[in-house]
């Protein structure tokens, strides 16, 4: 039968806790979580609205949440996210699961509305459609480097992954076009991506750390995959990558930057720029690490041009919990 506890001994035993704590907040906090062996780690990385752990559009190479030492799985982590545009809107949502601190399986839903999209449709072609889209994720992501392995300080994490996904609503709207969405490209709904991304931390050059990642990634999604896929033979290998940097022990602060391949021709018709050419996406974000389990995280967004408006003055939240 277990001795109570003294007083000393529970001072003690807080004590070490916040010590504990502490470390764990300051001391790289996505990679602990990516190392696996603390038993409370921190709500970080947060999750893309794709559904893997990263920023807001890009992903990193730490894993979310992993099990604790000894044992098979970690606890879901779950997210909400909410994107706000000028005309567009963008709602998703995201688990993950973390299995030996290696292996990552995620899902999102996202949902994509199109502002006044449908009635400038309308206005210019006499057809009707949907005012949103909706996209399925299902990714599976493996750490295939651990960062400082070979014995080189140097080594960034690197993790690899495949990512199934599925546009809803895409060939309803085709239909409802007449086939126009399939004669500008989008002649998928159903697409797969490959990703690779390294993650550095970097202790020395900051007070705080500093997380460098980059990926490249080969797809032929349209808008992510929001606005369906082009086919194999329209596939391109872009670049993306962030930088984040602790500025308090709970508060970080995040640039990323999304390159992403113009696979959806422009159509002007009926005196209305229905779809104008891709761009890049960039942001700027703060995260705040409210407790053991939950994160918020907001940011300004540049989308540029969305079917038909630029949407280059994007706002967006998430809540993430980890259990």
């Amino acid at each position: 039968m277990p001795m109570p506890a003294t007083p000393h001994s529970k001072e003690k035993i807080m004590s070490l806790k916040m010590v504990k704590k502490t470390k764990f907040i300051v001391g790289l906090l996505t990679l602990v979580a990516l190392c696996g062996t603390a038993q409370a780690d921190p709500p970080l990385p947060l999750h893309n609205i794709e559904g893997n752990s990263g920023v807001f559009i890009t992903s990193t190479a730490y894993l979310a949440n992993p099990p604790e030492k000894g044992e098979t799985f970690g606890k879901p982590s779950f997210s909400t996210s909410a994107v706000f545009g000028k005309e567009k809107d963008l709602e998703s949502f995201a688990v993950t699961e973390n299995i030996l601190g290696k292996f990552e399986i995620g899902y999102a839903y996202e949902r994509l509305g199109l502002g006044d999209w449908a009635s400038d449709v309308k206005a210019a072609t006499g057809y009707k459609v949907n005012n949103h889209l909706g996209m399925h994720n299902f990714n599976l992501r493996a750490m295939v480097v651990e960062e400082g392995s070979y014995d080189c300080s140097w080594m960034p994490a690197i993790t690899l992954g495949t990512h199934f996904k599925w546009t809803e609503g895409l060939n309803s709207l085709d239909d409802d076009l007449n086939g126009t969405m399939d004669t500008l490209g989008a002649d998928h709904s159903r697409g797969v991506e490959f990703t690779a991304v390294a993650s550095k931390t970097i202790t020395d050059l900051l007070p705080r750390p500093v997380i460098l990642s980059a990926g490249i990634r080969n797809s032929d999604a349209i808008h992510t995959g929001l606005v369906g896929f082009a086919g194999d033979d329209e596939r391109h290998t872009t670049f993306e990558g962030s930088i984040i940097a602790f500025l308090t022990d709970k508060l970080a602060f995040a640039a990323e930057y999304r390159q992403k391949a113009d696979e959806l021709a422009q159509l002007n018709t009926g005196g209305k720029h229905l779809n104008k050419a891709e761009n890049d996406w960039w942001t700027l974000c703060l995260a705040y690490v409210v407790n053991d389990n939950m994160t918020i995280s907001g940011g300004y967004a540049n989308l540029g041009n969305v079917f038909n408006h630029q949407e280059d003055n994007v706002w967006a939240l998430q809540l993430k919990y980890e259990f």
